[in-house]
């Protein structure tokens, strides 16, 4: 696990560079995203400058109070929102539809991912902790986010921005519904870097399973760890967790192979719709078989994370029947 993926020092020379790079790479994706609207390379200038003065202020800022640890967490969900982004609109050029309202969509989409992803973990994970702790809540970059709130509030913000906009819902559920899952890929590293949503203890023969080390620089002990020494299967002078299944990188795998199935299943869906129902029930049983091997509180022998998996599974069934009689009564798209 690598919690803080690089520091970024002061005045380094390393640290300028990367500030100099990544900020001209940066107004490279603006401009490509914004190339429509701006019609000279005048704009393209102007951003860049303006990235160069916040080079400037970034670096005496950290000559103020540099050095900045650069999260694991923080880039992985970044990258995840930036590769499900360019998915999306690359489909939504094929599809006809205006670029410009999948990046808008996205950010109400972020949003509501973010607030639903850690309202769910506080109130069904550790909310005891969180109430002792408050300002903790905002503490996302530690990790403490769950993939089925951020489900649940990216739909509401998503579809309050379509409706507002007076767009075809369910043809753009369809590009998201292909973007999600390679989100997901980026996403589980953060939470393979942080060392949460860590797996039971594995089987000696077992040949992938992995140890974390007992502490990182930025919680104390990291959480695989704590749970075996608060189990007393491990003692205070231990460097590593016991051998646990890696349902981080299961989860990020399942990901992959979904994104990759409905990428080439979207040129040959029949329907509106069918699509992002796919994706839904897909997930949903990649997550529901995942669970077995992960540590989670259980209710009637299943843990939440599986009674909600059967209730987004029952969802995708209902979804996919609901638009197939849309397309058959000539409503596509609503």
């Amino acid at each position: 696990m690598k919690p803080i993926l690089f520091v970024i020092d002061k005045f380094s020379f390393e640290t300028l560079l990367l500030l100099i790079g990544s900020s001209i790479l940066a107004a490279g994706i603006i401009f490509f995203f914004f190339r429509k609207r701006a019609k000279s390379v005048k704009v393209l200038k102007n951003i860049i400058i303006e990235y160069l003065l916040f080079v400037i202020v970034l670096l005496i800022l950290l000559y103020k109070f540099g050095p900045f640890p650069v999260r694991t967490y923080g880039v992985a969900i970044a990258t995840a929102f930036l590769a499900a982004i360019f998915i999306a609109r690359y489909l939504a050029k094929k599809s006809g539809v205006n670029p410009d309202y999948i990046l808008d969509l996205g950010m109400y989409v972020l949003i509501g991912v973010i607030i639903g992803a850690r309202l769910f973990y506080i109130i069904f994970y550790d909310w005891s902790y969180y109430m002792a702790h408050p300002l903790k809540m905002f503490a996302i970059w530690e990790g403490g986010l769950v993939f089925y709130g951020g489900f649940f509030g990216g739909i509401a913000a998503g579809y309050y921005f379509l409706k507002k906009k007076k767009l075809a819902v369910l043809k753009i559920a369809d590009m998201v519904g292909v973007a999600l899952p390679l989100g997901l890929f980026f996403g589980r590293w953060g939470c393979f870097g942080y060392g949460c949503c860590y797996g039971k203890i594995a089987p000696k023969n077992f040949p992938f399973a992995i140890r974390f080390p007992a502490k990182n620089p930025m919680t104390g002990y990291t959480p695989a760890f704590e749970e075996h020494l608060h189990e007393g299967l491990l003692t205070l002078s231990d460097k590593f967790s016991l051998p646990v299944y890696p349902t981080q990188l299961i989860s990020s795998l399942n990901g992959l192979l979904i994104f990759t199935f409905l990428f080439f299943m979207y040129k040959r869906k029949k329907f509106e719709g069918q699509i992002a129902a796919l994706s839904v029930m897909l997930y949903s049983v990649g997550r529901f078989l995942i669970e077995f091997l992960r540590v989670e509180p259980k209710f009637l022998n299943l843990s939440i994370s599986q009674w909600i998996a059967i209730f987004t599974f029952g969802f995708g069934i209902w979804l996919y029947k609901y638009a197939k009689k849309l397309n058959a009564y000539g409503t596509v798209g609503k």
